[in-house]
C-alpha cells in the first residue's frame, strides 16, 4: 500500500503539471478579466479542449501504471483526479468571480487599525 500512496502522489503531480499545461489556471478562468473579453465563448472551446487533452494524457498514464503494477487503483486514482480538475475548471467558468459586496459575513473586510478596511 505504501508503493500505491506514493504513485498516487507523482500522478497528482503529473496531472497538475499536464493540466497546467493546456489550461490557464483557475483563478485566471474565474477572473473578470476572463469573462469581461469578447473572446470569451473561443476561450471556453480551448478550455475545454485543453481538458480533453489533459484528461487522455493522465488518464492514460493512470492505466499504464495500473497495468504494470497489476492494480486498477491508479487508474480510478487517474479518472478522479481528471474529475477533479475538470470539475474546477466548469465550476470557475459557471461563478466568475466578484467582489464583496457586504452581504457575505464570510468575506467581511478586516480592519486594521490606523489602516482601516482591507
Amino acid at each position: 500500500m505504501d508503493n500505491e500512496i506514493t504513485i498516487i502522489i507523482l500522478l497528482i503531480g503529473e496531472a497538475s503539471g499536464v493540466f497546467a499545461g493546456f489550461c490557464p489556471s483557475w483563478f485566471t478562468v474565474s477572473s473578470p478579466f476572463f469573462h469581461e473579453q469578447e473572446s470569451k465563448e473561443g476561450n471556453i472551446k480551448r478550455i475545454r479542449w485543453g481538458e480533453a487533452a489533459a484528461s487522455v494524457i493522465v488518464i492514460g498514464t493512470g492505466a499504464a501504471v495500473a497495468y504494470r503494477s497489476k492494480s486498477p487503483l491508479m487508474f480510478w486514482a487517474a479518472l478522479g483526479i481528471c474529475a477533479v480538475f475538470v470539475g474546477g475548471y466548469e465550476y470557475m467558468i459557471a461563478h466568475p468571480a466578484k467582489e464583496s459586496n457586504g452581504n457575505n459575513p464570510g468575506l467581511a473586510k478586516a480592519r486594521i487599525p490606523g489602516i482601516g478596511a482591507v
